[in-house]
């Protein structure tokens, strides 16, 4: 009696990790689903797969590739906001760039004065902001939005939150907890060019 009650309770178990996996997967997506890309925007949903980090690089690979519609320079989302871009796009898999990555520079203004920046990360969980305007002041809090310049990103897709200031330079967190990404959002902001078919790709457009 004493083993069947083991071995039931080792069932029990399984089922309760499995439970408690699914729960969090589940979570993960409701949070995905905040970010709601506008009408006509073509997006794909992809589960991350690989931390391709290291000491120099700060990237994800995901499950989702060129048969799927994805193509390079496309935005990387969560619910949070923007995480980074594609860089690189196999046929099964792609890679994306990390806002904190010391390659990553991401034109931002700052919600509230309108001053423009450069978003940049030297990977390190936060990032800095430069060629900021000597005479801004920013306060603790004030959010950090794309500014379209560039081309790279369209405008006002929120990155980060100013936390702090030392020596005059301001620190910057991303909105989005990058060192938890179980999913994403690649949406595809450049249509007109005709170079992304969601139809064909059977991806959801709307």
């Amino acid at each position: 009696e004493n083993e069947r009650l083991r071995a039931e309770n080792a069932k029990l178990m399984q089922w309760q990790n499995t439970a408690l996996g699914l729960e969090n997967e589940n979570k993960e997506l409701r949070q995905l689903l905040r970010y709601a890309p506008e009408p006509k925007l073509a997006f794909i949903s992809a589960r991350v797969i690989a931390d391709a980090g290291g000491p120099f690089v700060r990237s994800l690979i995901v499950t989702a590739g060129k048969t799927d519609g994805v193509r390079e320079g496309m935005a990387a989302m969560t619910g949070e906001g923007l995480i980074g871009r594609v860089v690189e796009a196999g046929e099964w898999s792609s890679r994306i760039l990390l806002i904190t990555d010391l390659n990553s520079r991401i034109p931002v203004v700052i919600t509230g004065s309108g001053d423009h920046a450069i978003l940049a990360g030297d990977n390190a969980p936060r990032l800095k902001l430069l060629y900021l305007p000597q005479d801004a002041i920013l306060k603790p809090g004030v959010r950090v939005l794309t500014s379209g310049h560039g081309g790279v990103f369209p405008p006002n897709l929120p990155v980060g939150m100013v936390i702090s200031t030392a020596k005059g330079a301001y620190e910057i967190a991303p909105l989005a907890s990058l060192g938890r990404i179980n999913q994403v959002r690649l949406v595809d902001f450049n249509l007109k060019g005709g170079s992304f078919n969601p139809m064909a790709a059977g991806i959801e457009a709307r």
